[in-house]
């Protein structure tokens, strides 16, 4: 009876290393160099939507809106990270063929590309 239990606590112990390993790498992301225009989406509040754009100039004049960028192969990467960062990115005269490094992380709804 001890040696039953004690193989059925090894296996548990495996079990649970095995799933803690599994997730752990589940979250890293990796540093990478994705180039892309950047889509400003504009809200237009009287009409309750947003307005998806290239902009022609620097976009930090708009009220505060979200940014995409979207390669050439058409992957999508939301813009996110520290303010500094993303302020950068709408300072930026140039929203064409844009080189932005950050991690990049896959979750269930799309890319995420955090800037530094």
């Amino acid at each position: 009876m001890k040696k039953a239990t004690f193989v059925a606590f090894c296996l548990m112990l495996v079990l649970a290393f095995a799933v803690s390993s599994s997730f752990a790498g589940e979250a890293k992301g990796e540093k990478v160099t994705v180039e892309g225009n950047v889509i400003c989406l504009i809200p237009d509040y009287a009409k309750g939507t947003v307005n998806p754009v290239i902009a022609n100039g620097p976009c930090n004049n708009n009220p505060p809106h979200q940014h995409l960028l979207v390669t050439k192969d058409g992957k999508v990467y939301t813009l996110q990270g520290l303010q500094e960062g993303l302020m950068a990115i709408a300072a930026n005269p140039n929203h064409t063929a844009v080189k932005i490094t950050g991690v990049a992380t896959e979750n269930p709804g799309g890319w995420v590309l955090t800037v530094e």
